[in-house]
């Protein structure tokens, strides 16, 4: 799973079940070949955090939930705790807080095995919806122009990797209107010739509220036949 597959949304992520409440945020993730909708995110608040959820619902462009999220931030916030299932192919994500490390664990399909490993917890570890959290921790850096630097976890390989998040001209996210700071996130130093991540992810932050409004990259979903997809996603 490439970066930006936990890294999408993993941007803002009710215990509660669902239809308890209505969504604080949706965003529709777009095809950028032909702009049809790929899918859409409903993001539930996860109480005692502004700002953060946890639960998030995907639903295909019919409507039907495809992939169920749930986020704890109790213990971290750049490092919460996840427990994501894809409906479609059982494939399952986890992380979790045991003894001051993170266990984590990676399931393909429901006829493949449970891979587990342990991460040591780090200052500037990032999992998944923790990296909003992040940016806005280091939001002083970015305004001023300044790249900051990252080790995100990469779910599929259970593994992490350095990443660097800059701040890009205006006109990298014309996507959106107003005045925000956009952000360009790729590998660090040599690991950008890695195959799974191309092109640098793209996202944009509105100044004044610190609030993620667009992402534009390689989702954090595959699609029906299992393949990776580019989307402009907009909340």
């Amino acid at each position: 799973t490439p970066l930006s597959r936990f890294f999408l949304a993993g941007l803002l992520f009710a215990q509660s079940t669902p239809g308890a409440a209505a969504p604080w945020t949706i965003g529709t993730a777009y095809n950028t070949g032909d702009g049809s909708v790929a899918y859409r995110e409903l993001h539930y608040h996860a109480p005692g955090y502004p700002g953060l959820s946890s639960r998030v619902d995907y639903q295909d462009a019919e409507g039907e939930v495809i992939v169920s999220k749930q986020m704890d931030f109790s213990r971290s916030q750049t490092a919460p705790a996840i427990d994501q299932t894809d409906l479609r192919t059982s494939t399952r994500v986890f992380a979790r807080h045991e003894d001051g490390r993170l266990q984590v664990g990676y399931q393909r399909n429901a006829d493949a095995a449970l891979r587990t490993d342990t991460i040591r917890l780090t200052p500037n570890l990032i999992v998944d919806a923790g990296f909003d959290p992040f940016v806005r921790s280091q939001w002083d850096a970015l305004t001023a122009g300044r790249a900051v630097s990252a080790s995100f976890f990469l779910p599929s390989r259970l593994d992490t990797i350095s990443v660097s998040i800059a701040p890009v001209p205006r006109e990298e996210c014309a996507q959106v209107q107003g005045d925000v700071l956009c952000l360009m996130v790729r590998p660090a130093g040599m690991l950008r010739v890695v195959s799974w991540f191309v092109e640098p992810l793209r996202l944009a932050y509105d100044l004044e509220q610190q609030r993620l409004l667009m992402f534009r990259g390689l989702s954090n979903l595959l699609d029906a036949r299992g393949e990776p997809q580019d989307v402009l996603v907009l909340f």
